[in-house]
């Protein structure tokens, strides 16, 4: 019966020993079981971050595609446009390089007839050949004015120059 008496004792000692020992760590039970759930609620708040991050991302790399593509066209158009001013010029030219030769020769003609004719035909044909000989002159300043527009200009040139004219100047 000793024995038992002790083994009571014994046994009673570790429930009261337990027992206190639960109600003390209560509180720290309590404090992990608060630290879990805040750490579950950050760990949420922090992917719905990333997340609203991630849609954010992808409308501004949406939008910047768009807006390069835009530039894209809009650089393509312009290109376009050049060319096609650069030919009407070659063109333009050519044309003026035509009519300076059938000037050309209906000047020689001209002259050729003007020293065999008389007083007042001589007169007629000195006053077509003064218009021929300006119309040569305006044939040959475009023809010049083509050949200059065809230049190619520096690069930092051409900026200034649309700066100049974005700005009114």
């Amino acid at each position: 019966m000793k024995n038992l008496t002790l083994l009571l004792v014994l046994v009673s000692g570790l429930l009261a020993g337990y027992q206190i020992g639960d109600y003390r760590g209560k509180h720290a039970r309590e404090a992990l079981q608060q630290a879990i759930e805040t750490g579950k609620s950050l760990d949420l708040e922090r992917r719905t971050a990333l997340t609203r991050l991630e849609h954010q991302l992808d409308d501004i790399n949406a939008n910047h595609r768009q807006q390069l593509e835009a530039i894209r066209r809009n650089s393509a158009n312009r290109e376009a446009a050049w060319h096609r001013a650069r030919n009407e010029l070659g063109e333009q030219a050519t044309r003026s390089k035509a009519q300076l030769a059938a000037t050309d020769s209906r000047l020689e003609a001209l002259t050729a007839r003007r020293n065999s004719a008389t007083g007042d035909e001589q007169a007629s044909l000195d006053q077509q050949i003064a218009r021929l000989q300006q119309e040569r002159n305006e044939l040959r300043s475009e023809i010049e004015g083509n050949a200059c527009l065809q230049t190619r200009v520096p690069h930092g040139v051409a900026e200034a120059l649309n700066e100049t004219a974005a700005n009114g100047g």
